[in-house]
């Protein structure tokens, strides 16, 4: 009797992709961190393209950032003559890189700025300014609103205040900062008292120890409520002999010509 074959073996599979072992890849290079690109950064390409002379100015001005820099600081740090700055400055800004900017507190000085940079609020006045010069129509309207608040609300916080415009004027927009400069400003003009809250009686619904605003006790309106330093920003900087003065001041001037 013939012997009986083996059967033959079975085939063997190829291994399934999740039977593979797992090769370790070498790992990544790790990814960078590009730097802030809210901060703008000298471009070292401008600067190999610029002569000497035009390149110093342009680092110096460009590392001032938003606030700019007085030109007579500049000739001051480099040691050049009024014709070379004037003439570098006129060059950089003929090119695009430096601008000219008015500045509210010195309106004589010649401020310059790299056009990467927008004027801090420092240089433009902030909110209230509108190219250079203070908006008193919005200042007026503002300082309405918020007294109009305080009438029908009491006694309240600058967040109450503020809320109560909202809600009446949504299409206001006033900031909560706009409006606490607005009640500063009130307060120095004497239309508004800053007071700290007892929690009783008008000061019901301000929690006690918190400071607010209420109308002050003297009689509002009258000659004194339109005068412009009350809604002045720069009111802590005017003084007689300084560069913000009365004596200067055109808006101040108007007043005094006004028939009350």
């Amino acid at each position: 009797m013939p012997p009986r074959k083996r059967a033959a073996p079975p085939l063997e599979e190829p291994p399934t992709a999740s039977k593979i072992p797992h090769e370790p890849k070498p790992s990544e290079e790790p990814t960078k961190s590009t730097p802030d690109s809210a901060t703008p950064a000298i471009s070292a390409a401008v600067l190999t393209k610029l002569p000497n002379m035009e390149r110093q100015v342009y680092t110096l001005i460009f590392g001032a950032g938003s606030k700019g820099m007085w030109m007579l600081d500049v000739r001051k740090q480099l040691s050049i003559s009024p014709n070379v700055a004037t003439k570098v400055a006129r060059t950089l800004v003929s090119h695009g890189l430096v601008k000219e900017v008015s500045d509210v507190r010195h309106r004589s000085r010649k401020i310059f700025m790299a056009t990467d940079f927008q004027p801090s609020d420092e240089i433009t006045g902030g909110t209230w300014y509108h190219d250079g010069r203070l908006d008193t129509d919005a200042v007026s309207a503002a300082r309405r609103r918020c007294q109009a608040q305080v009438e029908k609300l009491g006694a309240a916080t600058a967040q109450m205040i503020h809320n109560g415009i909202l809600r009446d004027e949504p299409r206001a927009g006033y900031t909560i900062d706009k409006i606490r400069d607005i009640l500063k400003t009130m307060v120095l003009d004497k239309v508004l008292e800053e007071v700290k809250s007892t929690g009783e009686g008008e000061f019901a619904a301000v929690r006690s120890g918190t400071m607010c605003y209420r109308l002050a006790g003297a009689a509002q309106g009258g000659m004194m409520e339109g005068i412009p330093c009350g809604v002045c920003p720069r009111i802590d900087e005017c003084s007689p002999d300084g560069v913000i003065s009365p004596n200067t001041c055109v808006y101040y001037k108007k007043w005094l010509q006004m028939d009350f």
